[in-house]
């Protein structure tokens, strides 16, 4: 009886620990449950950061005070720096005010990079702030873009970044007057 008991046991014990390997187990920013950030294959840490996704997968999108016309995944490839489908943003009576963000957690340590593509128009709006930011060890920094015209990429660019935490919050801001439009893409972290 005690041998039957130690069988079953042990089959048991087997079968939990082949469960928690098993990919795809776990939960968090693409860690597959190691607490770790996965890169894709071009070693984007980002998701979705061509917007590829139909909804705004992976991102936290606040469109303030809900003045934002339009605030969509604009399918449209002559409006795209990557792919076939970009954010895109535009009012007509009211201003443009809104971020799209996200944090990536588990990072190893060292440097990275971010990037941004972003092209549009900011309606003569002189104070317009349209900007990449990142968060990292309690500072946000930026890098600023000017919205200059239809399919004018502007590339944004932040390097340098080493999160002491293993944790950055990467995000574009546009605030303009009524009449401002644009689409970003291809947003990309990656390690230096």
């Amino acid at each position: 009886m005690k041998k039957k008991s130690l069988k079953k046991g042990c089959g048991a014990l087997l079968l939990c620990a082949a469960l928690a390997v098993l990919p795809g187990c776990g939960s968090g920013n693409g860690s597959a449950g190691t607490g770790k950030a996965q890169a894709d294959e071009n070693g984007n840490y980002v998701i979705n950061g061509s917007f590829e996704e139909p909804d705004f997968t992976g991102w936290e999108v606040t469109n303030v005070d809900n003045v934002t016309e339009e605030l969509d995944i604009y399918t449209r490839e002559t409006d795209c720096c990557d792919g076939v489908q970009s954010l895109h943003f535009y009012s007509g009576s009211s201003n443009v005010d809104f971020t799209a963000q996200q944090t990536i957690s588990g990072l190893e340590e060292g440097s990275y990079s971010l990037t941004g593509q972003l092209q549009g128009e900011a309606a003569g709006d002189d104070s317009a702030a349209v900007y990449l930011y990142a968060v990292v060890n309690g500072e946000t920094l930026k890098a600023d873009v000017d919205l200059s015209g239809y399919l004018n990429w502007q590339t944004a660019e932040l390097t340098g970044l080493s999160p002491d935490n293993g944790e950055i919050t990467i995000g574009v801001s546009v605030s303009t007057a009524p009449g401002g439009w644009g689409t970003i893409d291809q947003i990309t972290l990656v390690k230096e």
